[in-house]
């Protein structure tokens, strides 16, 4: 049995980058796991990269930098501000890669909650085709794929024990 499937799509009209993937765990504690520092630094960085800094100032207006060690020890510093918060149902923010700051990007996220399962929708808007295909090109697929499955894990650890009697 294979886990719950990333799907990404790159319409070939306008330059965005979308995603959906379900996750075993309602949108309070899967928003919780998305904008809290204690959670984000378990999950949001790519199998063999260590997380160095993770700063969140979760308000509309306020920002967050991540800086991520890669195993060659180079550092990738990514930073933003939040645009809009509606907890536990829709965060938007900007998203720079510092490296290349030139070509921000625009983060919507919903998070929509089926009975305990949450269904995460990305949209990521790009300044040109050309910035989303280099996005792409870096291996956007694999370090979002390889991040759930870490969120899948440690939304698993934040669960509660399930109650006498009931099965997950």
């Amino acid at each position: 049995m294979s886990g719950p499937r990333l799907e990404l799509i790159a319409p070939h009209d306008e330059p965005v980058l979308l995603f959906r993937r379900a996750f075993q765990a309602p949108a309070t504690l899967v928003f919780r796991a998305w904008t809290e520092p204690e959670h984000l630094r378990h999950w949001r960085v790519p199998h063999g990269f260590e997380f160095v800094v993770c700063d969140v100032d979760l308000r509309v207006g306020g920002g967050y930098r991540f800086v991520h060690r890669a195993p060659d020890g180079s550092q990738h510093a990514f930073r933003g501000r939040y645009r809009e918060i509606e907890r536990p149902g829709r965060l938007v923010s900007t998203f720079t890669y510092e490296a290349a700051p030139e070509t921000p990007v625009l983060d919507e996220v919903t998070f929509e909650d089926n009975g305990g399962t949450t269904l995460v929708t990305g949209r990521t808007t790009f300044p040109t085709f050309q910035a989303r295909e280099l996005y792409a090109a870096a291996g956007a697929e694999r370090g979002l794929a390889e991040c759930h499955e870490r969120l899948d894990e440690r939304l698993e650890a934040l669960a509660p024990p399930p109650r006498e009697g009931h099965r997950r």
